[in-house]
């Protein structure tokens, strides 16, 4: 028995399924598919994935690595508090966010905060001047480490 988060998935529908846990692991279920086309699917996949990589690296430059101060742990949106003329937040741990800044991800998106708090309190990023939006601290744990930028993206 693992003790992995996958969703389940029918086999009977499903020919080939290869799962991944966060930390890279994977798993590959090929059913009745045979290996070799499995091996030609996965070939083909690659292919596309390396196309669609943009041409920069996918993690920042170790200048912009986070610091050991900024300890890898779960911020708490609740309690946290807002120093809006500085564009300062500070979350429910203590740690302060300069707003002020851009902040990138491991993916080399760049987010930024335009003003508005979540339903938690938590900031509101925007993603690459772009329509997404997330929360800082769902960005921080879907995309983290977050670098801070100095002199912003664009």
């Amino acid at each position: 028995m693992t003790t992995h988060n996958y969703r389940f998935v029918d086999m009977d529908e499903q020919k080939l399924l290869i799962l991944v846990d966060g930390d890279g692991r994977l798993e590959m279920h090929t059913g009745k598919v045979c290996s070799a086309r499995a091996a030609d699917l996965l070939e083909k996949l690659a292919a596309r994935l390396r196309a669609s990589h943009p041409p920069f690296p996918c993690f920042p430059s170790a200048a912009a690595t986070p610091t050991a101060d900024r300890p890898d742990e779960p911020l708490l949106a609740e309690g946290g508090r807002l120093d809006r003329s500085a564009s300062v937040w500070t979350d429910g741990r203590g740690h302060t966010w300069d707003l002020s800044l851009t902040w990138v991800d491991t993916m080399g998106a760049a987010w930024r905060w335009y003003g508005s708090l979540d339903t938690n309190g938590a900031p509101l990023l925007r993603a690459n001047n772009g329509d997404t939006v997330q929360a800082l601290d769902v960005v921080r744990a879907l995309y983290g480490p977050l670098a801070p930028v100095s002199g912003g993206v664009e």
